[in-house]
């Protein structure tokens, strides 16, 4: 898992704040169960900053993730809570090309399969051949500094986003992954993938 473990949805509440450029966003829920069967209440914080620049329009956003201590350590013998800190930033260099970039930190009193994420992309925008709902991205990411068996792991991925109209749009997804584990030869392979949305 990477760095971070925000969960998708469940029963839960939030609330926003915005002035001009500055927002900040919290929320809380009760998760039914984790990966070691048992419930959890969720806190999340972001503050972010939405940059209007001459190339374009940035977002930058650090956020604080929390859970209560009912995950088991590496030992399976005592529960512990977890604790992750992300900056992400975005930014568009003019009207064809974006770049990105995220880096996350995570407490390891409980067991985690990595610590830290280090990660960054480049992405084009349709523009360039004329269908500007269109893109295509590179991006990789470093995984490293858990407790359990991975030492590292390796991701890159290259996505193209292809709009058929103005509400759906197919994305394929090509990623090559590498875990390197404390022990034993690393393992590696390719993970090809397709998915479809709608917007309305």
């Amino acid at each position: 898992a990477a760095a971070g473990f925000a969960p998708s949805y469940d029963v839960g509440a939030s609330c926003q704040w915005r002035t001009g450029a500055i927002g900040i966003n919290g929320v809380m829920m009760d998760i039914g169960e984790n990966d070691d069967a048992n419930g959890y209440n969720f806190y999340g914080m972001q503050m972010g900053y939405t940059l209007a620049a001459e190339l374009g329009e940035g977002s930058y956003r650090l956020i604080y993730e929390a859970a209560s201590e009912e995950f088991l350590d590496p030992a399976g013998e005592k529960k512990e809570s977890l604790q992750a800190v992300i900056l992400s930033c975005d930014q568009q260099l003019g009207d064809v090309l974006g770049v990105w970039i995220r880096f996350a930190w995570q407490t390891d009193d409980a067991a985690v399969t990595h610590k830290n994420q280090y990660s960054g992309g480049v992405q084009i925008n349709g523009s360039l051949w004329h269908r500007e709902d269109d893109a295509i991205g590179l991006g990789y990411a470093h995984l490293s500094g858990g407790n359990l068996e991975l030492d590292q792991t390796d991701v890159a991925e290259l996505y193209a986003r292809f709009a058929l109209n103005e509400m759906f749009a197919v994305t394929g997804d090509i990623q090559y992954l590498q875990d390197s584990p404390r022990q034993g030869e690393e393992i590696d392979g390719w993970v090809f993938g397709i998915r479809a949305t709608v917007e309305f």
